[in-house]
């Protein structure tokens, strides 16, 4: 059984990145791998690998917002990765470090489209209004219910004029042309009038 306290709730506070908006996972990643790996602890390389991956800037990582339950979910198939590259490579310190970095890659893949995605959904024209997800703002470790079109994340559109507004300018032109032309066509008829001669009745 892999008890990984990684998946319970975390709090969002304050932090320099997405996964630092979450200060629980740091000693959490100790406490897993202790129990991963049994006595005398895992080699320091193996934390300090997992703990860059969490506490540093670095490339892999492309976040600009990250709901809970992914991350949680993430998290665990992180560290069940981990736990089988231990029990096959934990005497091979150099390929176990390689298998990691390997993990750890695909652990921010996995963030990275997550939080595409998200950003994808609310900026999408047919975006679910009824639905809004809790994320958390990787720039400032806020929460807030990402809606269909969040100017915090989706792009201004350009304000193209509406259908009725278009079909209403439309028609009054259409108006303004052909009152013009009737108003044009009587002053032509009645120039072409012999003056002083009426058509007699």
């Amino acid at each position: 059984m892999l008890p990984l306290l990684l998946i319970c709730v975390l709090p969002a506070t304050n932090g320099k990145n997405c996964l630092l908006c979450w200060p629980e996972i740091s000693p959490l990643i100790d406490y897993d791998l202790q129990i991963l790996w049994g006595s005398p602890g895992p080699p320091l390389e193996l934390s300090r690998s997992l703990h860059s991956l969490f506490l540093e800037d670095n490339d892999l990582l492309q976040l600009s917002c990250l709901d809970r339950d992914h991350l949680e979910e993430a998290t665990a198939k992180l560290f069940t990765e981990v736990d089988q590259t231990i029990k096959t490579l934990r005497f091979d310190k150099s390929v176990l470090l390689e298998e990691i970095q390997t993990h750890k890659t695909l652990f921010a893949e996995r963030l990275n489209d997550v939080s595409e995605g998200l950003k994808e959904k609310a900026c999408n024209e047919s975006c679910d209004r009824s639905s809004a997800v809790e994320v958390t703002n990787c720039a400032n470790c806020r929460t807030h219910f990402l809606s269909c079109g969040d100017p915090t994340f989706c792009p201004a559109r350009p304000r193209w004029p509406s259908k009725w507004a278009v079909s209403l300018s439309l028609a009054l032109l259409l108006a303004v042309a052909g009152g013009g032309s009737y108003f044009f066509w009587r002053r032509k008829k009645e120039a072409v009038k012999v003056p002083g001669k009426e058509t007699p009745t």
